[in-house]
C-alpha cells in the first residue's frame, strides 16, 4: 500500500514540473534576456532538432539550448521545441527564410 501511494505522490509531482531552457547552462530569465530572441533550428536524419538561441548575449560563439548541465538538449521536433518556448512565455514574432540555414524564429517574450 506504501508503495501505490508513494508512487501516486510522484506522479503527482511530476504533473507540476515544468520546463525551463537553458543556453549554454544559463537559465533564459528575464533579468538576462531581453523582449527578443532568435532562434535556428539544426536538424538529424531521424527528424530531432537542436536549437541555437541568440538573445543578445556578447559572446558571439554558436550557443545552443542545453540543460542545466550543459549538455546539448534535443527536441523530438519543431514543433516540440517551439511549444517547449511558448510554456516558457515566449511567441513567435516573424518568422524569416535564409539560404544557409533554413527558417530562422524571432520570439517575443509574452509577459
Amino acid at each position: 500500500m506504501k508503495k501505490v501511494l508513494l508512487s501516486c505522490f510522484f506522479i503527482a509531482q511530476s504533473l507540476f514540473v515544468f520546463s525551463q531552457i537553458y543556453v549554454e547552462g544559463v537559465k533564459l530569465e528575464p533579468s538576462n534576456t531581453g523582449q527578443y530572441l532568435e532562434i535556428d533550428p539544426r536538424f538529424r536524419a531521424d527528424g530531432r532538432c537542436t536549437f541555437t538561441v541568440d538573445y543578445g548575449q556578447s559572446n558571439s560563439k554558436t550557443q545552443y539550448v542545453t540543460d542545466d548541465a550543459r549538455r546539448n538538449f534535443e527536441f523530438r521536433s519543431l514543433v516540440d521545441g517551439l511549444n517547449i518556448f511558448y510554456e516558457e512565455g515566449w511567441e513567435v514574432a516573424q518568422i524569416s527564410e535564409t539560404n544557409e540555414l533554413g527558417r530562422r524564429f524571432l520570439l517575443k517574450r509574452r509577459y
